[in-house]
């Protein structure tokens, strides 16, 4: 097995053992590969899906996201990552903010800013709407130490993240909620590379939609 891919499956089962601490649910569509939903009194929905096509197209594709309650200004968290056998194509983590002066983004700029990523990725104009300006974004990934670095990270991250939210305000972000979704859906490689999977069209438009960024 290629050392990136035994990361990213050690970091699946990683993620996986902190989020099933919460309340797991059945979304309401089913996929023909893992995905998974969570929820707490802390947030409203964590979701996690996995595209294992290692043995068929030598790629691993992982998306992890998590809102919080409507009425808690916290930010979102989010981490995509795709590869191949030999590097890391795209990694992306961010804190992604629905009010401006929240303490996490704050942290986040602290925790992030000393990662230079030895590629950093170009944003385009629908994920500068909605990402913070601190986000990581990371290509050509190929050494263990910058992908261990990176996951520890993103790690660590999502603990002190899940520990940090839940305030309850009299304010709504459901708007801002929504606009991200909306904007993630603008994303035109997300389609791409799932089709490029062998991934039936209609399944993809529907997880996209429904269950990857399904908007309130």
């Amino acid at each position: 097995m290629s050392m990136i891919f035994e990361s990213l499956e050690g970091l699946t089962k990683d993620i996986l053992v902190k989020l099933r601490n919460y309340e797991e649910y059945e979304d309401e569509h089913k996929f023909s590969w893992p995905n998974y939903v969570f929820r707490d009194k802390s947030f409203r929905r964590a979701h996690l899906d996995i595209v294992d096509a290692r043995s068929t197209k030598k790629l691993y594709m992982l998306h992890l996201c998590v809102f919080p309650h409507v009425n808690d200004p916290a930010p979102i968290f989010g981490f995509d990552v795709i590869a191949g056998p030999k590097k890391v194509t795209g990694a992306f983590h961010d804190f992604s903010p629905v009010k401006q002066d929240h303490k996490l983004l704050e942290w986040f700029h602290e925790r992030t800013n000393e990662f230079k990523p030895t590629k950093p990725r170009e944003l385009p104009d629908w994920a500068k709407k909605i990402f913070s300006g601190n986000m990581v974004a990371a290509g050509n990934i190929r050494t263990q130490e910058e992908l261990s670095y990176m996951l520890e990270m993103v790690l660590t991250n999502l603990d002190h993240y899940l520990k940090n939210i839940g305030e309850v305000t009299p304010d709504c972000f459901k708007e801002q909620q929504n606009f991200y979704c909306q904007n993630q859906k603008k994303n035109p490689h997300t389609p791409k590379v799932m089709s490029s999977l062998g991934l039936n069209q209609e399944e993809i438009d529907t997880f996209i939609h429904k269950s990857l960024f399904p908007e309130i």
